[in-house]
C-alpha cells in the first residue's frame, strides 16, 4: 500500500511539473507575440461617462501605466484579479496609472464584478465582444486575457506578458525609482516622518 501510495504521489508531482511547464512554454508564447520592450505604446482615448473630456494614454506621459486587457467572464482573468488589485495598492500610490479594457458586453456584470473585486482603477469597455469591432485588442496584440503592458513615461512598452508575475517583477524592479520620484508620499506610504 506504501509503494502504491508512494507512486501515486510521484505521478502527480510529474503531473504538475508538467503542467507548469506548459504554462511556462504558453506564457512565453503569448509574451513573443505582443509588442516588445522599446516600442511606442499605440496611443488612444477613453471617452465615457466617467472620462466625459476623454483620457488618452498619451495625457499620461511622465508616469508609468500598467496597462490591462481583461474581461469578467474569463477565468485566466479572474485569477490575475487579486495580483492586480496588489499591484494597485502598492504601486499607485507612487505615482503608477492602471487602466483596464475590458472585452465585457454585459455592462451590468462588468460593473459588479469591479466593485466586488476591489478594483479601483479606470475601467473602460466598448461593450463588444473581444476581436468583434473593438479598435484595441489589433494595436496591442492581444491574443489571450489578460494581457498586461507596462507603459514607461515616454511612452514605450516596458513589460508586456500574459503573466500578473512578470509584470509584478517589472515593476518591482522599478520601486526604487518610483520611490525616490514619490519623494515625501513614499515616506508616509511607509510610516516614515
Amino acid at each position: 500500500m506504501k509503494k502504491l501510495f508512494t507512486l501515486a504521489a510521484a505521478l502527480l508531482c510529474l503531473a504538475s511539473c508538467a503542467i507548469g511547464a506548459e504554462d511556462e512554454q504558453g506564457t512565453a508564447q503569448y509574451d513573443s507575440q505582443l509588442l516588445q520592450p522599446g516600442a511606442e505604446a499605440p496611443d488612444f482615448t477613453i471617452t465615457d461617462a466617467a472620462h466625459p473630456g476623454g483620457l488618452s494614454l498619451s495625457s499620461l506621459r511622465g508616469k508609468y501605466v500598467v496597462l490591462e486587457f481583461w474581461a469578467s467572464w474569463c477565468p485566466d482573468c479572474r485569477r490575475a484579479t487579486p495580483a492586480m488589485v496588489a499591484m494597485h495598492e502598492e504601486y499607485a500610490p507612487l505615482g503608477v496609472e492602471f487602466i483596464g479594457i475590458s472585452f465585457d458586453t454585459d455592462s451590468a456584470a462588468w460593473q459588479r464584478y469591479i466593485a466586488a473585486s476591489g478594483m479601483r482603477w479606470t475601467h473602460y469597455s466598448e461593450l463588444k465582444k473581444w476581436k468583434q469591432g473593438t479598435t484595441l485588442d489589433g494595436p496591442y496584440r492581444v491574443n489571450w486575457i489578460p494581457t498586461i503592458y507596462l507603459i514607461n513615461p515616454e511612452g514605450k512598452i516596458a513589460a508586456a506578458s500574459v503573466s500578473t508575475e512578470k509584470i509584478s517583477q517589472a515593476l518591482a524592479a522599478l520601486k526604487p525609482t518610483l520611490l525616490a520620484a514619490a519623494g515625501g508620499t513614499a515616506n508616509a506610504a511607509e510610516g516614515r516622518p
